[in-house]
């Protein structure tokens, strides 16, 4: 009885894993199991047989359930054997599944592309800087303030009013990120319309989502906005803030304008830049401000070579870190 009690023990015990833990409805154990039952019962369907009915059946009879018996009492022996070795086996499979597993998600991931983030108020160079260090490295550059714009620019071509968010996320999800015209998106008239359709939720988490598929593009990108390092792209090596006086800021505005051919005043584009950067920093959907790990470069005094050369020591040292 000793020997019964193991054995049913040491095949029931894998079939209960297999059934209940592992949530294999029917598989190798149960097989082993319910042939050692069937193996059980057919024991002592025989045993009660040949003790009862022994006396009264034919030789030939008697002898084959006999012949049965033992066959049947020796295979129940043999069944516990066989699901030990199978579940030594499969425990010895599964501890080196577990082992090979590990090691693989213990090695480094391969860095398969490298984002630069910038941010800053309109006209502190993060622009100009930003097409430098694409150039430079040969990352993509996206410009995310032209894809707002976009969105305004299709709903004037439309005629479609500028205060409707429904029509403003459906242009937003339409917007083609390869086919940004800085110049006829850089308009006067477009920044404004940008304005009012930035502030809009929808909108924002539409180019949002356009604007981090970007960042993920090999070998690198590099984005410039107001909000990549602290919403866009959180996880980005490298995040710069870029700033300058306003009256830096300014100038340069108008003096960018005065060499295209344009007429600007200089009052009037310095009110316009404190304007923004109220609003870009008091929204309450990404307002403009650094992220908490991002450099600060003050260009009020720095031209754009020696605003590049900082930031290359950033890059090249965040480089070198994913290398190793």
């Amino acid at each position: 009885m000793f020997f019964l009690l193991t054995s049913f023990t040491v095949v029931a015990i894998p079939y209960v894993i297999e059934r209940f833990g592992l949530r294999v409805r029917f598989g190798l154990f149960a097989l082993l199991f319910w042939l050692f039952v069937f193996q059980f019962v057919l024991i002592f369907s025989i045993d009660a047989l040949l003790q009862n009915f022994a006396t009264s059946m034919p030789d030939w009879l008697e002898s084959m359930l006999t012949t049965l018996g033992g066959f049947a009492f020796v295979t129940i022996g043999i069944t516990p054997i066989i699901t030990l070795v199978l579940a030594a086996a499969y425990l010895l499979f599964a501890l080196g599944q577990w082992l090979f597993d590990k090691d693989e998600k213990d090695l480094p991931t391969p860095q398969t592309h490298f984002t630069v983030a910038i941010d800053g108020p309109a006209a502190s160079g993060k622009g100009t800087l930003a097409r430098r260090i694409a150039e430079a490295y040969g990352f993509h550059h996206l410009d995310t303030g032209l894809t707002y714009r976009a969105v305004a620019k299709a709903l004037m071509d439309q005629n479609m009013p500028l205060d409707d968010e429904f029509l403003a996320e459906k242009a937003a999800r339409s917007v083609d990120l390869t086919k940004l015209d800085r110049a006829v998106l850089s308009a006067h008239a477009v920044g404004e319309a940008a304005s009012k359709v930035a502030v809009m939720p929808a909108v924002r988490r539409a180019l949002v989502a356009m604007q981090h598929s970007f960042a993920e593009r090999s070998p690198g990108a590099v984005l410039d906005g107001r909000d990549i390092g602290t919403v866009v792209c959180p996880d980005a090596p490298v995040k710069l803030y870029i700033t300058a006086s306003p009256e830096a800021r300014a100038r340069r505005r108008y003096d960018e304008i005065r060499s295209n051919g344009g007429g600007a005043n200089y009052e009037a584009i310095l009110e316009d830049l404190t304007r923004r950067d109220a609003r870009d920093m008091g929204r309450t959907d990404s307002p403009l401000k650094p992220a908490a790990d991002a450099h600060l470069l003050d260009t009020t005094e720095m031209d754009i070579e020696t605003a590049f050369l900082s930031a290359k020591t950033l890059i090249d040292q965040a480089l070198a870190k994913n290398t190793h």
